[in-house]
């Protein structure tokens, strides 16, 4: 069974080609959010004064990935949107990275006009990675802070949290990040998806395993999963046993480990054991570092290790690992070697002195879904929003805005079903791609016609 989504993407993709053969042939293509109003507007102030700088000097003449030269001013009350990530804690890292694409749309559209001359205000909320400060972190922002939208969460049991409080408040929220299918399935009026589902993560992981052999001659017949014991790492193990018959392959071992582990020689020494032609691999940052340090120590290389992005997909991954992550791949939302968003991503470098990742691209292509929404409804009113948001159609670009800059060129939020399950507003249109270590970078490689790199088989990890 295919996954919905990419049948339906690959038809469009089949009859957009027909299409054009037939016009052919007639002519003969950070702070935790726990301050005061004044703290954090002193905290915005500066951090727009640091990014005005940087932004100023980048700026030009408009086009897809650049903004206006100069300001327009801005009038009236703010629209407050609550950025809920873990800021402290295992997981600071990524919600540090997510909270950067956030402040950078935020600026972009302000500098911009804002929303219809109003300005974006991003109130942030540190989970700290738990599921009880994540449920009152949501409370406080809609209560206190009376933001009009939310943005989060990275973590999916967390965002389920947030989600049932978002309903009990009728605010709209957007995930760009969380990926557990079953976060989709509650029929919750005001939580909308904008990246893919976990399951379509994983397919387009099979599907990588399978046609990398085009490249290398090397068939995949066996694999291992290595997940952790989080919602996320539990629903990788059940989506790759649909998919690995589906795909001609056989799990010969399946390790979920506790997510945050000290060690993990014993789980390293059962996948060498097992002696897969693949691992796949799920965890957060530290024990994505963590798997990659004890793999070294014990001197197993597996021909291939596919990651489902999270963890090793981070910026910090690739300067924890130098040395022993050569070669890992890994699903990417977005990599700075495409063609989309070149110019925004040297902007943001400008800024934040790194590439933008997958993460920090979701996050502010979220803030601009949002202000898209706010526009065409008129009004902060949350069920009007939450209304715009099950119609709305953005195409190619935003309305006045850059380009979508992810691999796919549609957002459009809708029902489907997967596996016997209906899923409600998840962006029937997203896709992912797949990037490998090469030279100490992410390049892409997979799908083939959007990348010039070849695949490295087998992976090296490093010199010993």
């Amino acid at each position: 069974m295919k996954h919905p989504i990419i049948l339906k993407r690959r038809t469009l993709a089949i009859a957009a080609a027909a299409l054009a053969a037939i016009l052919l042939a007639g002519c003969a293509g950070q702070a935790g959010g726990g301050g005061t109003t004044g703290e954090r507007a002193a905290d915005a102030a500066g951090q727009a004064a640091g990014a005005e700088s940087a932004v100023g000097q980048a700026a030009g003449a408009t086009g897809a990935g650049m903004r206006p030269s100069g300001r327009t001013a801005l009038t009236g009350e703010p629209i407050r949107i609550g950025a809920i990530y873990a800021l402290s804690g295992n997981n600071a890292a990524i919600g540090t990275n997510i909270l950067r694409g956030i402040d950078f749309a935020a600026e972009d559209i302000n500098a911009a006009g804002g929303v219809d001359g109003r300005p974006i205000e991003i109130i942030r909320g540190d989970t700290q990675g738990d599921e009880e400060v994540a449920r009152a972190v949501a409370k406080r922002l809609i209560t206190e802070e009376q933001v009009h939208a939310i943005v989060g969460c990275h973590q999916s049991t967390l965002t389920e949290i947030v989600a049932e409080v978002c309903e009990e408040y009728h605010i709209p929220m957007i995930t760009a990040i969380s990926t557990v299918d079953s976060i989709s399935t509650h029929h919750n009026e005001y939580f909308f998806r904008l990246c893919p589902m976990n399951s379509l993560y994983l397919e387009n992981m099979f599907m990588y395993m399978k046609e990398q052999a085009e490249q290398t001659g090397k068939e995949v017949k066996t694999i291992a999963v290595f997940a952790d014991n989080s919602m996320i790492g539990q629903e990788a193990i059940r989506c790759a046993r649909i998919y690995a018959p589906q795909y001609g392959m056989e799990i010969v071992k399946e390790i979920q480990y506790g997510q945050g582990a000290a060690d993990l020689t014993d789980e390293i020494l059962e996948l060498k054991a097992a002696g897969a032609d693949a691992v796949l691999a799920e965890s957060y940052v530290s024990d994505a570092s963590l798997l990659m340090r004890t793999m070294y120590e014990q001197n197993y290389r597996p021909p291939i290790l596919i990651a489902k992005a999270n963890g090793f997909a981070d910026p910090s991954f690739i300067p924890a690992t130098r040395g022993m992550s050569e070669g890992v791949t890994s699903v990417v939302e977005w990599n700075p070697d495409m063609t989309k968003g070149q110019e925004i991503n040297r902007r943001f470098k400008e800024i934040f002195g790194v590439d933008m990742n997958g993460h920090s691209a979701e996050s502010y292509t979220a803030v601009w879904t949002f202000k898209t929404a706010f526009e065409q409804a008129g009004t902060e009113d949350g069920e009007t929003v939450k209304d715009v948001l099950t119609k709305i159609d953005i195409r190619e670009s935003f309305p006045d805005g850059p380009e979508i800059i992810l691999p796919y060129d549609r957002i459009k939020f809708e029902d489907h079903v997967f596996d016997g399950v209906r899923h409600y507003h998840n962006n029937i249109y997203a896709s992912v791609a797949i990037a490998q270590i090469q030279d100490g970078e992410y390049k892409t490689v997979w799908p083939f016609e959007y990348s010039n790199q070849r695949i490295e088989y087998p992976a090296g990890y490093g010199n010993r």
